[in-house]
């Protein structure tokens, strides 16, 4: 008999993120996975939606626009002088980390490059999108006692 998809269940799966107009946005074939019923890591319609599921089962959530990525938020839109960016870091698509006063890191992608200026995002590319989730069951087993510790470790600290 199939292992169900419930509380304390280790579930693999891989899964194709598709934008509203069909767009693969992103499809990932090697299987991921997550302990059910914890709540860490996974967003909670979708942990729901694969609520009694099993392997081969196929589940499909949309996602409306910040649901997911958060919404855009303009104070992490900077715009500079050219001049002042490294030769390097002037292509569009390209991935600058900058580091806050705390410590904390954050990555901004360049998103509009002209003779003089350049615009770096640090909003999520996927922010503002509405997309949808496609996820297909790879595995299904009881999770292990160290499993599920580790999970409730990382939750309470």
């Amino acid at each position: 008999m199939a292992e169900i998809i419930k509380k304390n269940k280790y579930v693999e799966f891989t899964y194709s993120i598709i934008s509203d107009e069909g767009q693969i946005i992103e499809q990932v074939e090697v299987p991921v996975n997550y302990v059910h019923g914890v709540k860490m890591g996974l967003w909670p319609r979708l942990e729901d939606a694969l609520e009694n599921k099993s392997v081969d089962d196929q589940v499909s959530v949309t996602f409306e626009p910040g649901e997911v990525f958060g919404e855009e938020d303009k104070e992490l839109i900077f715009e500079d002088d050219l001049k002042n960016v490294p030769e390097e870091y002037r292509e569009i698509g390209k991935v600058v980390e900058f580091q806050s006063e705390s410590g904390d890191v954050k990555p901004f992608t360049v998103t509009k490059i002209t003779d003089s200026r350049i615009v770096l995002d640090g909003n999520h590319p996927l922010c503002n999108l509405k997309i949808n989730f496609n996820v297909n069951v790879t595995a299904v087993r009881d999770a292990t006692e160290t499993e599920i510790s580790a999970l409730n470790e990382v939750k309470e600290s």
